[in-house]
């Protein structure tokens, strides 16, 4: 089959092998239907589309790939990707599919629901069938409705009015080692009510080097008050393809705190879209993406600012070495009459090879006068100056640049609240900068 052909058809040929659907909801069931015309009537997106000509999809669609309900799971011990925080406050997902076995919601007050999607929905939650798939704000976009075509297992949190949360909720999905290309598809629905608080930490995990094609959606609503901070973590496998999107909705003195850190898969798409929906809101959005060899990380974000007084600020700072590619492209969209907008968007890349490639492109479209926003791009190496006086001070050369590359990427993630997390964040930059420049000598 010719590739352009292969590429039209890729989506709707992997639908077509599906056939263990969850069918106990009636409301998931005509979800899926309609996510199933939108992929139908919906283009593959290719370079000539603006927001997909730096990189090649090339990878994906060239592979064939099962459902993962069609694999044989081999399992290891997991236990040591367990947040020590969220004990008792974790859903596991494996392949996809919820495993009870591993997950446990002991540690959070019983107003607080925290379950599966497709059980919750099947035994009538009337939360789940009113707002799921309400948030997504995808438009057009084939990923997102191939998601939803494909909608069954997923995790869904609903914090009560006035109701915060101290425990750290940790949604942990494993991918598994194969011999075929397989693909998943999760769903993540986060509704926050009225002055409630809660820590979310998303933990996606690769536990073999094999290839698969993950396509998660998250849903995050946030109404009069509420404050939410979300970590996310892809550490999926090297040969991994991971293409995700997140949507948050945000009223007003609301509060919505976004933390991405990209590690893993060869090929990663992340597309975070924070939506302004009353005034006097606040959001973070930010990220650190860690790259070597061949890999491909693309961030593709949008701060939608509808209404005045609103605070945003995007770090979003790379680390690429090897033939490593980074793509960045964050719009601050500033509409009509949205006065008083206090928005900070910046992307900083350290490149530690002659062959890695950056492209960026932040974007500001602002339709109103009494605004501040800010936006700029760096691309640089290391100072030697920088190398130079570590070095007079007592290190080598190996350990000068690596002390530099740690503080580098260090700066977005110290904003993380749950210690473990940072722990393991601290370790996984450590272990990147140990590695590269360790592969330069």
């Amino acid at each position: 089959m010719p590739d352009i052909k292969k590429q039209d058809t890729f989506l709707s040929d992997l639908l077509a092998k599906e056939t263990s659907l969850n069918g106990k909801s009636t409301a998931i069931k005509k979800l899926r239907q309609k996510g199933l015309e939108d992929v139908q009537k919906t283009s593959f997106p290719g370079r000539k589309d603006e927001d997909w000509r730096f990189i090649s999809l090339r990878e994906l669609y060239s592979d064939s790939y099962i459902p993962a309900s069609q694999i044989e799971v081999t399992l290891p011990d997991i236990s040591e990707l367990f947040i020590e925080e969220s004990k008792n406050a974790r859903l596991v997902f494996v392949n996809g599919r919820f495993s009870a076995d591993y997950s446990s919601t002991d540690a959070l007050p019983e107003e607080v629901t925290l379950g599966n999607i497709a059980d919750l929905s099947a035994d009538g939650e009337a939360l789940v069938d009113k707002h799921l798939n309400a948030y997504g704000d995808f438009e057009d976009d084939i990923f997102s409705s191939f998601n939803t075509a494909m909608l069954q297992d997923g995790a869904f949190i609903h914090v009560p009015k006035g109701m915060k949360v101290d425990t750290p909720v940790q949604l942990l999905f494993v991918q598994t080692d194969a011999d075929e290309p397989y693909f998943t598809t999760s769903r993540c629905l986060i509704l926050a009510e009225e002055d409630s608080e809660i820590t979310v930490v998303e933990d996606h995990v690769g536990v073999g080097e094999n290839k698969y094609f993950s396509l998660p959606v998250v849903e995050v609503n946030l109404e009069r008050g509420a404050y939410v901070k979300h970590t996310k973590i892809q550490r999926e496998s090297m040969q991994a393809i991971h293409i995700a999107r997140t949507a948050a909705h945000l009223k007003q003195h609301s509060n919505y705190e976004s933390y991405t850190i990209t590690i893993g898969a060869k090929l990663s798409r992340n597309e975070p879209r924070i939506t302004q929906l009353e005034e006097e809101v606040e959001f973070t959005v930010d990220g650190l993406v860690l790259i070597d060899g061949d890999q491909v990380s693309d961030t593709h974000s949008v701060m939608d600012h509808r209404f005045s007084h609103c605070e945003s600020h995007q770090l979003h700072k790379c680390v690429i070495n090897g033939k490593a590619h980074s793509v960045f492209n964050g719009k601050i969209f500033v509409r009509k009459d949205a006065q008083k907008i206090d928005s900070f968007q910046e992307n900083r890349n350290l490149l530690l090879s002659r062959k890695g490639l950056v492209n960026t492109k932040p974007q500001l479209e602002i339709f109103a006068d009494d605004v501040v926003c800010t936006h700029g791009a760096t691309i640089g190496h290391l100072e030697e100056d920088e190398v130079f006086y570590l070095k007079s001070r007592g290190l080598n050369d190996h350990q000068a640049r690596e002390l530099l590359t740690y503080a580098f990427a260090l700066e977005t993630i110290e904003n993380i609240t749950v210690d473990s997390v940072q722990e393991l964040l601290v370790d996984e930059v450590h272990n990147y900068t140990s590695r590269t420049l360790q592969n330069q000598d």
